[in-house]
């Protein structure tokens, strides 16, 4: 009985002191894993933008009178020469001697903002014509395969934009020469017997928007409203100015959330200025806007003023090695991360490529398939015991 006794009490006693012992022994820290792999990496600019048509008109009353009711509504087709509304002369008559030779004036005025318009358009068509002779040879030479398919890929854009420039300059000198025929008309007085001038679209497209409807007078250059292409679309993206400088021309984008799937994009023009905004929170800030036209004319539902969310990708990396940006920290020595081996972590100074906001590109001293510690705490340290938590 007596060694009995005393081989329980020794086991207590070892029982106690193991307790003792273990409890004094340093614990593995639990901590979240994650594994290094090879994908694709994209670097973007997100912001929210809207739509707008590339090519608005609007049409004002060209001198004092009275107009009649304005039937079209917002989305209504019109084409060249549909009458909008008709404006009848006042009485007295419209013209007094100041008013007439102010009309005078607007007419030479038109007259050379035709001459204007109709040199754009003798330019945009040089520009077009040249797009589609380099679109021509890039083709022959891609059969030959002395070009890259990239390089096609350029060219095609860059004759598209110039169709499109040559059909905005003609637009425009459809305009000029609507507003010459507008000045013309404003010489004409009125006169008791009701003379009056139809005032009829300059283009072709659609209602936008329809600022006066109801018949009555109104002053020279009030608005009447607003026509133009809901098919022309393009997007207006203001980034702030610290993130605009890391935009160029050309880049891609990807159009989300507009309700429908994603659509491309191609970043046309960035514009040289900044605008001060007060932000959400009261804080000012430089905000630059950039103009993306879509990759195709198909934008399915989308018209003019819709949001959308705009993935300006400005740099994509395929084949990188990635891990969690949360991985990388800094250390005097440069960035380092924490490799788990054996169940220890092992601090190991990486060289990093290319970041996005959650992921980054490892270079060197990591393989695939390696785990690291994703946010490691400060009680993770070089040779620490670590566990999953």
């Amino acid at each position: 009985m007596k060694w009995v006794k005393r081989a329980a009490m020794i086991v207590f006693a070892l029982l106690i002191l193991g307790a003792i012992i273990y409890g004094f022994m340093p614990q593995p820290v639990p901590s979240e894993f994650a594994r290094a792999v090879y994908g694709d990496l994209r670097a973007t600019i997100d912001e929210e933008g809207h739509t707008r048509v590339k090519d608005r008109f609007t049409i004002y009353a060209p001198a004092y009178g009275s107009i009649t009711r304005i039937n079209l509504k917002a989305g209504d087709a019109v084409d060249v020469g549909t009458p909008i509304t008709v404006l009848a002369p006042a009485v007295p008559p419209l013209l007094d001697a100041r008013a007439r030779a102010q009309a005078e004036a607007a007419v030479k005025s038109a007259e050379s903002a035709l001459q204007q318009a109709e040199a754009n358009v003798t330019a945009a068509e040089s520009q077009h014509d040249l797009a589609v002779k380099e679109l021509k040879r890039a083709r022959e030479l891609r059969q030959g395969k002395h070009v890259s398919e990239e390089h096609v890929e350029i060219a095609e854009a860059r004759e598209t934009s110039a169709a499109a420039a040559l059909a905005s300059a003609g637009y425009g000198q459809d305009v000029a020469r609507f507003q010459l025929q507008l000045a013309n008309a404003a010489l004409v007085e009125g006169d008791g017997d009701g003379q009056s001038i139809v005032i009829a679209s300059p283009v072709k497209g659609r209602v936008l928007r329809v600022q006066r409807v109801s018949e009555g007078p109104v002053q020279p250059g009030e608005m009447l409203l607003e026509l133009g292409d809901p098919a022309s679309l393009e997007i207006v993206v203001d980034l702030l100015s610290s993130e605009a400088v890391r935009v160029r021309q050309g880049m891609d984008v990807s159009i989300e959330r507009w309700g429908g799937e994603p659509l491309m994009g191609r970043v046309r023009h960035i514009e040289p200025f900044g605008v001060t905004k007060i932000s959400a929170l009261g804080v000012e800030e430089q905000r630059v806007n950039v103009v993306i036209d879509f990759a195709k004319a198909d934008h399915g539902l989308l018209g003019d003023g819709y949001r959308v969310e705009a993935r300006i990708i400005t740099h994509e990396r395929k084949g990188a090695l990635i891990v969690p940006g949360g991985a990388l920290f800094e250390t005097p020595e440069g960035t380092a991360v924490f490799v788990v081996s054996g169940g220890r972590a092992i601090k190991r100074v990486v060289s990093i490529g290319s970041r996005t906001g959650l992921e980054a590109e490892v270079l060197d001293h990591l393989n695939e398939g390696d785990t690291v510690i994703v946010h490691p705490g400060d009680d993770v340290t070089d040779g620490a015991q670590v566990i999953e938590r």
